[in-house]
């Protein structure tokens, strides 16, 4: 049984239950993607100078505008949510809801605004 003093001792966490899940299975996700898709624009660049073996599917990736754009996608939000786990370790960020609703907004407002050059 603790006493008042123990409890009074234990830090309080302020942390919305499924914010740092949802961080987290959203880095796994871009994972993934980048996984697959770094390689795919590596390989479908050097078919497309004839380097490398690849018909004129393959060679259509390197330029395709939805491949980038999941690429970008990828790249902002994985290296976004690495930098929030990366403050969090290091005890510079104490709220994980406010880090996570910052780079959220932040991550949101670079894919649109990296969305609108491409398509453009």
């Amino acid at each position: 049984m603790a006493t008042t003093a123990q409890k009074a001792a234990e830090p309080e966490v302020k942390q919305r239950p499924f914010v740092g899940y949802i961080a987290w299975l959203i880095q796994r996700i871009t994972a993934v993607m980048l996984v697959v898709l770094l390689p795919l624009k590596i390989y479908s660049g050097y078919a497309m100078v004839g380097d490398l073996p690849g018909g004129p599917f393959i060679t259509a990736l390197h330029v395709n505008a939805f491949v980038d754009s999941l690429l970008l996608f990828a790249v902002i939000f994985h290296s976004l949510y690495g930098i929030r786990v990366l403050l969090i370790d290091a005890g510079v960020v104490k709220d994980n809801r406010s880090i996570f609703t910052i780079f959220t907004i932040l991550g949101s407002l670079l894919f649109v605004l990296s969305f609108y050059v491409i398509v453009t």
